[in-house]
């Protein structure tokens, strides 16, 4: 018996399995993006794209490699299309994050480049997926690598994590 299984086993489950970990990380980045796509108000953000995630036998569709989620926001005659990238972390590792792989930050890059759109990442640390500690919105083009420091991070805080997304058209930020 291995170690994973003999912690499992104390922790009350019958046995350590790859996939019921990765079924369970899945679960969490769902969440998170549910608690996300719940904080813009459907009166000004239409949500155009929800990507799934979904695969069989290692296939997965094209669209995968985009940002989760893409809305269009509308405000009389202004209308801005922008994409969202979630991510939640449990918590810090080694005084950051690291939000994505180098492969996922070229592709939203170049995913922002083809579309013309403004992508957003947004970070939950902490707590639970529905109700981080903490919640990050930061521009992709501010997110140049993968690993991001806690003191950067900072000056993209959310303030208020019950408060809903607001979009600044004029500045093209997400706040």
């Amino acid at each position: 018996m291995n170690l994973l299984n003999i912690i499992f086993k104390w922790l009350g489950f019958s046995s350590y399995k790859k996939e019921s970990v990765q079924n369970t990380a899945k679960e969490k980045g769902d969440k998170f993006e549910q608690l996300i796509v719940n904080k813009f108000d459907k009166r000004y953000f239409t949500l155009k794209e929800w990507r799934s995630d979904k695969g069989t036998n290692g296939r997965y569709a094209e669209s995968n490699k985009n940002p989760d989620l893409e809305f269009e926001f509308r405000l009389k005659n202004i209308k801005h299309i922008f994409a969202v990238e979630c991510k939640w972390r449990q918590n810090y590792y080694k005084g950051g994050i690291n939000w994505a792989k180098k492969i996922q930050v070229e592709r939203y890059n170049n995913y922002a480049t083809d579309k013309n759109v403004p992508v957003f990442i947004i970070i939950g640390v902490g707590g639970t997926p529905d109700n981080p500690n903490e919640i990050f919105v930061a521009p992709l083009k501010a997110m140049k690598f993968d690993f991001v420091k806690t003191e950067y991070l900072k000056k993209f805080k959310k303030n208020d994590t019950a408060k809903n997304f607001y979009f600044d058209a004029e500045r093209g930020t997400l706040k």
